[in-house]
């Protein structure tokens, strides 16, 4: 992967396939790697790009205070600086935070995007999940706030399915994190977004997508997303949890790529 800066900082990206330009945006973690059950398959009919956030992966990890609106201007002038031509954008929960933003205040950028497993503003809800991960973030390693995260993202069946090898991708992924300053005001932000009052300028054509059974971002969040962006078709499947691009990957693949194409073939 290599190297471009934007914003300040050096990004780590990727570029893969050929075809109309399509951005994945990462959740917390932030890191490219994240998408990699869909490169194969998108990368057939898309130029994909993907990166590592502000202090996620192999891009810069500059002390915070972090904010969406930062990572928002980050991925605005990774755009820029690889100059592409009204990308597509599929934001996984942090990720759709920051496609929000960018839609609404620049209405001609995006093509198309997916807001998968996101929100728009913390509640009581969503607050009382990050308590309890700053907590163990805070008190414990962090090969144990990885495993412990891990409840909020997969479904109980996937775990029990997959854990011989889920856990040792999550020791993997401990060792690649940032410090702990950097993931806690990478929380801070996402607890503070707030994009209640921009969501009606969003003129992109939009799928809100999420699992039935996500306890992170429950489908109430989605349905008030698809209810306040104007146009926005909402997509809830039976299962698959937080992370239903792993978990259901085949699914995800096809309910987005078909998306994709009918917003391309209707341009």
């Amino acid at each position: 992967m290599p190297d471009i800066m934007t914003n300040g900082i050096r990004t780590h990206y990727d570029i893969e396939g050929t075809g109309p330009a399509l951005i994945f945006v990462s959740g917390l973690g932030g890191t490219a790697a994240y998408w990699q059950p869909q490169l194969a398959a998108f990368a057939q009919h898309y130029t994909v790009v993907t990166y590592d956030q502000r202090g996620a992966g192999s891009s810069d990890h500059p002390a915070g205070p972090y904010s969406i609106d930062t990572l928002v201007e980050d991925l605005l002038a990774l755009i820029t600086a690889l100059k592409l031509e009204r990308p597509a954008l599929i934001g996984h929960s942090t990720g759709g935070a920051i496609g929000q933003l960018l839609a609404a205040r620049h209405p001609e950028l995006l093509s198309g995007m997916v807001q998968y497993a996101s929100w728009a503003k913390s509640d009581s809800h969503f607050n009382w999940c990050f308590r309890m991960r700053r907590a163990l973030l805070l008190g414990s390693t962090m090969e144990e706030y990885v495993h412990g995260s891990a409840l909020f993202l997969y479904p109980p069946e996937h775990i029990k399915t997959h854990a011989e090898t889920l856990s040792p991708g999550l020791l993997a992924s401990a060792t690649r994190f940032p410090a702990r300053d950097v993931v806690l005001s990478r929380i801070d932000a996402i607890m503070a977004h707030d994009a209640t009052a921009q969501l009606a300028a969003i003129q992109t054509p939009t799928l809100v997508l999420c699992a039935q059974d996500d306890i992170l971002t429950p489908p109430y969040q989605s349905r008030f997303l698809a209810q306040h962006i104007p146009g926005a078709e909402l997509k809830i499947v039976p299962q698959g949890g937080h992370s239903f691009s792993e978990s259901e990957t085949s699914l995800f693949n096809q309910i987005t790529l078909e998306f994709l194409a009918g917003i391309h073939a209707s341009a």
